[in-house]
This record gives structure tokens, C-alpha cells and sequence, in this order.
């Protein structure tokens, strides 16, 4: 479940409210979205939004079982090696309960704004995925990149080491060719956004291929789920379609005007997810 994070949810009474009656009603994790500063006149993205990060860390303490992901982090906005730190600081605070939807961004001006390379976004996703890997998997690290250069240096804590692997899960958010070549060479599933189950199907066709190109085993697949504040909860039957379509986890993301409006959607929801 994404949990709003915008407007008139950004109350800590809210926030601590929804983070406990979510957890309650058996949902699997809670999500939040990223942006840090956006022109005047934007309607897409909200003016007053919690940074993603620091609400993760609240929600940390709030929860006890679910698990915590960004959906999803604009990768190129923030420097990697701060990036690394505060997420494995994070997921080790969290118990090993941290999931990382990333993303390569979209809105120019707060690219500039964070000045932050937009035409090279792309390119810059992959380095830095690179490097919050190399600093998560190896004890003593060293990276030799475009962007990101370092040699000999130490950064602890690592990830939670009760989790297998000892490293933080990444799901690449993004339907286009692109973004399935980045899931399947540097991430640990694929995060698309607001398709069809016929759309999902081929979808998870081209990452699967992806994958077997790069020798690397299929990951996860996380639908974002987002219908609108109008938008009808989905049934048994979209569900399980979902599923054979390849779906293993539907994140759903409701826009409602008030928090008892989302507990009501949530609680109608035959999936907890």
C-alpha cells in the first residue's frame, strides 16, 4: 500500500494513524513516493509532500511487521554513497523490513533545481545503483566510475545481515524497454506501473528474456496499482488475473480526500498487499 504522504496527510497524527490500522488490517507493506521540490503551477505533484526517506524512518518506528519500501526513489536526485548509508542505516533500524523501488525521474526542472543531470538520468541510475551495491556487498569498497570515485574506504552498517544475501532488495520502477534492461542487470525485480494484465503479461515476457540475457535469476514483480480517486477496488478475479499474468505483489496506490475515506477503500480490499 502506498500511503499518501501529500496535503493533508502529511499530519503525524494521520501518519501514525494509517501506519498502525494498515498494519492491522494485514497489509504487507507501506510504500511512499519521492519528490523534493517541484516548479509553482505543477498539478501533478503535490506542493506539501513528506522527503520519502525521513517518512520511512518514522514509519520504521511506527510499525512492527510490514514491510517498507520507496515507490520510488528518483535515483539521480541524491549522492550515492549518502544514498547507501541512510538506506542500510535504515533497513538495519528497520530490522530488515527496507524494499527499494528506484527510478531514473522525470520532471526537469527539479532535476535542475537539485542540480542533478537530467539528459544523463539514465546513465547516472545505473552508476549509482552500482555503487550503493558495491558498498552494501563488499566489506572494504572501491569504484572506479564516471560520476563516482573512491578506493580502500569502509562504510558500516551494511544491510541487515538476518536477511539472506545481506543486502537491500532494488525493484526498478518503469514500463519501457529500458527500465525492464535495468531490472534485470541491477535490480532484484521489476516495479511497473498501471497496466493491464495482457499489458503485464508481455511485460514480464521481455524481463524474464532480459534476464536470461544477463544470466541473472528472475526477481520479483511489483504492480503499482493506481485507479484514481473514483476508482474501483480490485476484485477476486482482477486479482487472479493479475497473478497469472505474472503479478507476485500488487501495490495498490488510492487517491481519497480523507484518511477514513482510504481505511474504507483498504478495508473492501480482498488482497492485502
Amino acid at each position: 500500500m502506498c500511503i499518501p504522504q501529500a496535503g493533508r496527510f502529511v499530519d503525524v497524527d494521520v501518519q501514525r494513524r494509517l501506519a498502525a490500522e494498515i498494519e492491522g488490517l494485514g497489509y504487507d507493506s507501506i510504500w511512499t513516493s519521492d519528490h523534493v521540490i517541484v516548479p509553482v503551477g505543477e498539478g501533478y505533484v503535490p506542493e506539501t509532500m513528506h522527503e520519502p526517506l525521513a517518512l520511512l524512518a518514522w514509519l520504521a518506528a511506527a510499525t512492527e511487521r510490514v514491510r517498507l519500501g520507496v515507490s520510488v526513489l528518483v535515483v539521480p536526485y541524491r549522492d550515492p554513497v549518502f544514498t547507501a548509508k541512510f538506506l542500510s542505516s535504515l533497513d538495519v533500524l528497520a530490522r530488515g523490513r527496507l524494499v527499494l523501488g528506484v527510478g531514473v525521474g522525470w520532471l526537469q526542472q527539479e532535476f535542475e533545481a537539485l542540480s542533478a543531470s537530467y539528459p544523463d538520468r539514465g546513465a547516472v541510475t545505473d552508476e549509482y545503483l552500482r555503487v550503493m551495491r558495491n558498498l552494501w556487498e563488499t566489506e572494504t569498497s572501491s569504484f572506479d566510475g564516471r560520476w563516482k570515485h573512491y578506493t580502500e574506504m569502509r562504510m558500516f552498517p551494511k544491510a541487515d545481515r538476518s536477511r539472506g544475501g545481506g543486502t537491500i532488495p532494488i525493484v526498478v520502477g518503469g514500463n519501457a524497454a529500458p527500465s525492464i534492461r535495468r531490472a534485470a542487470e541491477l535490480g532484484d525485480g521489476w516495479h511497473p506501473i498501471n497496466l493491464t494484465p495482457a499489458q503485464l503479461r508481455d511485460g514480464v515476457a521481455a524481463y524474464r528474456d532480459a534476464c536470461a540475457r544477463f544470466d541473472r535469476p528472475v526477481g520479483t514483480v511489483v504492480l503499482r496499482h493506481m485507479p484514481g480517486p473514483d476508482g474501483a477496488v480490485l476484485g477476486e478475479a482482477e486479482c487472479a488475473a493479475y497473478a497469472d499474468a505474472g503479478c507476485d505483489e500488487l501495490l495498490y496506490s488510492y487517491a481519497t480526500r480523507t484518511p477514513d475515506e482510504l481505511l474504507d477503500v483498504l478495508s473492501s480490499s480482498p488482497r492485502r498487499t
